[in-house]
Parts: structure tokens; C-alpha cells; sequence
């Protein structure tokens, strides 16, 4: 723990020098393909005006918006425990360019009905590579090693859905303002973690990136009801989340299949409490707390969530008995000094779930920090940042469970992920002489474990043009 310490005070004195824009750290990253845009109204002149009534737009418009980012990036990797061969890490440099588009359509026909979509693009278009297992004989065998083991190849597909991405399609209408109903897919904004959040994992289908936090994660297909308390700025959320499976289900096994949730928020002076449970036949149930509040300009944020079993139990065994009890919980802050513009967020996570394989993924104890810097040298055009996050305390894999992952496909960079103690952080110093172009390089430590040495990378960015319309 101590060194754990030692080296990221290190590195944050060792990067003090550099500026980052609040933009930079907290607005979201340059390839940032999903992150809320501006809105552009689009009129229509047979509308009446209602804002007088205090509505968020006229009844009878639609507001469009979007954005475009085009980035490209190098990775070098100048130094490896595993290859010191620097000619050939240098020549085996990838060369990342990334070019998306997001647009947003949000209409309210009247002022009691919403509907609203928001859907994008991405460049390079993905392919779904399928893996097979190097244990069994697959229509894609290759031939044989040394040791007569299968060498088995890999599909490549690309689809529609490999580069078009449907982030939120859904419908709100209200009972008379006092309860708010949404259907359809959307992010369920549950949990206030910052780089992770056990509780809004509950419902969305994917976790936030903590390399990429602003990024938003996937919703699933539910209906949301909001019962707001009159004269308070309390309330309850119901969910329910239907079976996206509907191929040969009656109706009972369809509703075996339906999740439950409910959280309810209250407000206690400057502090918000919330909460609530999450139910699913023969899965793992659930309950959570959060917790926001501020302390002079500090704002602090906490979740805990409680699971009897484990995904894995529950698939194995639907009965009630000998199941684990699973504790996760988090801990965080963040400030932002208006001068010398520097932006700061941190936090404390522990998963104990050693159960399921996400659980290994970040399990045990993690730390995650990052550092902007919004002026270097005096000016604007200089920005800095800085971000590092540690594991550690995690459980390492049985013989057996990893000779499972091998079987069932899984690389040497998957199973080295989910398993030991690592520290990975990067430091980049980036150039904009112009609002279209902006230009960024810095150096990258990557720990597999305390008992190697690091993995040093140097990184190249490049934003060029793009933006908000």
C-alpha cells in the first residue's frame, strides 16, 4: 500500500507542471463518441408558445442537435519487460484515427408528451471478431503446433451494428405533474461514482470506462415511473425491466424474465440520499445506498450496494441457500479550483466479487485520480492532464479457473488483466494554437504487476476540427 502511495504522489509532483481546461478533464474527450451535445431547435411556425407556462421548449417543436469529432493517435511502446527489442516496438507503433458523428432529435408534440432518440456512427467500422478455442476441432482449423494442439483461426464479421450505435430511444409522458412516465431504452442515472458505480450497473447494460468516464454507458429497454412529493424535492423511481428475449416464451416465463427496481431519493439539507433494491427471479437481489453532498467547495459522493450470491451462483443453483454475501461500495470527491484552473476527481472502490468473472475484472481494492490543468506557461494554449488508477487486493485465479478462460477462448492479455496487482497512468501535455486543431503527446506507465517492471509507452494525439452543431 505504501509503495502504492509512493508512486502516485510521484507521478502527480512529476506532472504538476503541466495545464489542462476543465473542458479537457471534466467535458468530455476529444474522441468522445456518445457524450451529450448541444441542441439546435428547428421552429415551427404553427407552434403556439407555451414557455410562459414554464414548459422547457414551445409544444409543437422538435430541436435537433449533433456533433463530429475526427482524432487520430500513435501508442509507442519504448520500453517492455517482455520486449526490449526497441526497433521493433518502434516499427510495431499503431496508428489509431477515430472519425464519429452523433445526432440528437428531441421533440414534444405537446406539452405533456415527449419523444426523444439519439443515435451516431464511428469510424474505423468495427468487425465482431469471433474467437475459437484452441481445445476443440472448429470448421476454422488451421492446422497443428509442435505439441499436435489444434491451431485454431478467428471470423471476422462486420454488420450494421458494428458501427451504428443506438444510445437512447424512448417516450415521456406525465399524470398530472405529478407522476413522470419514460419507456423505452435509455441510461438509468442511479449511481454517483465518478470512474465506477456499482449501483448503475443494477440496471445499464455496460459500466463506465474509467480511462473514459464521460462516456455514456448503455441503457436497457424499461419503463420509468417518477412520483414526485408535492412541496419537496423528494421522490420515487419504479422500474420495470422487461425480457429483451422474446423467441418461444409464454407469458409466465416472459415475466420469470422481468426485472424489478424502485429507489426512492430524499433531500436532507445540503446532502441527498438515496435508497433502493433491484429483483429478479432466480438472479441475485439486491439493495443500495447513495449519498452526494458538499463541504465548503468540495463535493463528495458514496454508493454501497449488497448482493446475495453471485451471478454465477444463481446460474449454477436457484435455491436460496449457500449463497455468498458480495459487499461493494465507493467513495469519492471532486474540486475544481477557478484559479489556476485546475480541475481534480478522485475515488475509492472496493468489489468483492470474486465470484463472476467482471468481478475480477475490478475486483478487490481500486483507486482512480485525475488531475487538469488549464493554463500552462501562462496561457490557455498549453493544457496538461493527468490520470493513474490502481488495483490491488484482488484474488488471483485458481489453476482451474484459468485453464476454464483458455478453454473457453480467452487471450493471455484477458487473463492477465483479471488477475494481480497493476497501476496504470499517463500524463499529457497538449498544444492548441487554434480552437479546430489541438495536438497532444506524454508518456504512459502501465504495471502488470509490482514485481515486473512497467510497460513505458509514449502517446501521440491529434483533434482536427470537428465540434458541436
Amino acid at each position: 500500500m505504501k509503495k502504492l502511495i509512493f508512486l502516485c504522489g510521484a507521478l502527480l509532483l512529476a506532472t504538476s507542471v503541466f495545464a489542462q481546461s476543465d473542458d479537457d478533464l471534466f467535458g468530455g474527450s476529444d474522441d468522445d463518441f456518445f457524450a451529450d451535445d448541444s441542441i439546435v431547435e428547428v421552429d415551427d411556425v404553427s407552434a403556439k408558445t407555451d414557455l410562459s407556462k414554464g414548459v422547457i421548449f414551445d409544444s409543437g417543436t422538435v430541436k435537433v442537435g449533433g456533433s463530429l469529432t475526427a482524432s487520430i493517435g500513435t501508442n509507442t511502446i519504448l520500453y517492455s519487460p517482455d520486449s526490449t527489442d526497441f526497433g521493433e516496438n518502434l516499427k510495431n507503433t499503431t496508428l489509431k484515427p477515430e472519425l464519429s458523428a452523433l445526432l440528437s432529435v428531441d421533440a414534444r408534440p405537446s406539452q405533456n408528451l415527449r419523444m426523444y432518440t439519439k443515435f451516431g456512427f464511428a469510424y474505423p467500422f468495427a468487425s465482431s471478431v469471433s474467437a475459437y478455442s484452441k481445445y476443440g476441432a472448429t470448421p476454422e482449423l488451421q492446422g497443428f503446433d509442435s505439441d499436435l494442439n489444434p491451431i485454431i483461426g478467428t471470423t471476422v464479421n462486420t454488420s450494421f451494428s458494428d458501427w451504428f450505435k443506438l444510445k437512447e430511444l424512448f417516450t415521456d409522458f406525465s399524470i398530472k405533474e405529478t407522476a413522470f412516465f419514460r419507456f423505452g431504452i435509455h441510461t438509468v442515472t442511479w449511481g454517483t461514482g465518478y470512474f465506477f458505480s456499482p449501483v448503475s450497473d443494477m440496471i445499464n447494460t455496460s459500466s463506465i470506462d474509467p480511462e473514459n468516464p464521460e462516456f455514456q454507458v448503455d441503457g436497457a429497454l424499461n419503463l420509468r415511473t417518477q412520483i414526485v412529493f408535492p412541496d419537496s424535492q423528494n421522490c420515487l423511481w419504479l422500474y420495470v425491466i422487461p425480457s429483451t428475449d422474446f423467441a418461444g416464451q409464454t407469458a409466465e416465463t416472459y415475466l420469470r424474465d422481468t426485472a424489478f427496481a424502485a429507489k426512492a431519493d430524499v433531500l436532507l439539507g445540503n446532502c441527498e440520499l438515496g435508497v433502493g433494491a433491484f429483483y429478479k427471479y432466480q438472479n441475485a437481489p439486491k439493495v443500495m445506498l447513495t449519498a452526494t453532498g458538499s463541504l465548503k467547495k468540495v463535493s463528495f459522493f458514496g454508493e454501497f450496494v449488497y448482493s446475495y450470491g453471485s451471478s454465477t451462483e444463481w446460474t449454477k443453483n436457484t435455491d436460496w441457500d449457500d449463497k455468498s454475501n458480495i459487499f461493494q461500495a465507493t467513495v469519492g470527491l471532486n474540486y475544481y479550483w477557478k484559479e489556476p484552473m485546475i480541475s481534480l476527481a478522485a475515488q475509492y472502490y472496493f468489489n468483492g466479487n470474486t465470484k463472476d468473472l467482471e468481478g475480477y475484472v475490478i475486483g478487490g481494492h481500486n483507486i482512480a485520480a485525475m488531475v487538469g490543468f488549464g493554463k500552462v506557461f501562462g496561457t490557455k494554449d498549453f493544457s496538461a492532464s493527468l490520470f493513474a488508477m490502481a488495483n490491488f487486493g484482488r484474488e488471483e485465479f485458481t489453476d482451474e479457473a484459468l485453464a476454464g478462460m483458455k478453454m473457453a477462448g480467452a487471450d493471455d492479455a484477458t487473463i492477465a488483466a483479471v488477475s494481480g496487482t497493476s497501476l496504470t497512468t499517463t500524463a499529457m501535455l497538449f498544444y492548441s494554437p487554434i480552437n479546430e486543431l489541438k495536438v497532444g503527446m506524454g508518456p504512459s506507465l502501465t504495471f502488470k504487476s509490482f514485481d515486473k517492471n512497467p510497460t513505458i509507452s509514449l502517446k501521440l494525439s491529434a483533434t482536427l476540427g470537428g465540434g458541436n452543431f
